[in-house]
């Protein structure tokens, strides 16, 4: 059957634009005009004509849609970008914490490794006293 097959559209869908009664009157006005009187010249006939003001007041309504969605698409990316600033402010306050933390941390570890630095090398100085006073007591 010829109805089976599905229906492919080569052009967005836009789902989110509202129009109100009055934009659909000012689309579908060009049906209620009156046809233009057909030309006998070669490269008008068959072809409908409009007047330079319809052109010019179908033009200006098309702007202000393409205006419109143009706003709306500028908004939505404002929107987006807040967002992901928002999140990014998060994330480096998180790491600024974290690095902190780190190096506090760090300064720490290098303090302890400091004070068991110069423990060993006093015990290491108390041993070669011992050593030495073992030695001098055996030899006595």
């Amino acid at each position: 059957m010829m109805f089976e097959d599905p229906v492919h559209y080569h052009l967005p869908v836009l789902e989110d634009v509202f129009y109100s009664p009055s934009d659909f009157h000012d689309l579908f006005s060009f049906l209620e005009t009156e046809l233009p009187v057909q030309s006998t010249s070669g490269s008008e006939t068959n072809r409908l004509v409009f007047s330079l003001e319809e052109r010019k007041r179908r033009r200006k309504i098309s702007n202000r849609e393409s205006a419109r969605r143009s706003r709306l698409r500028k908004k939505n990316h404002l929107e987006n970008v807040t967002e992901q600033v928002d999140r990014l402010k998060a994330v480096n306050r998180d790491l600024k914490n974290r690095l902190w933390l780190a190096t506090h941390r760090c300064q720490a570890a290098q303090s302890e490794t400091d004070r068991l630095r110069l423990e060993s090398f006093v015990l290491q100085q108390y041993l070669v006293e011992l050593h030495e006073s073992l030695n001098s007591m055996q030899l006595h």
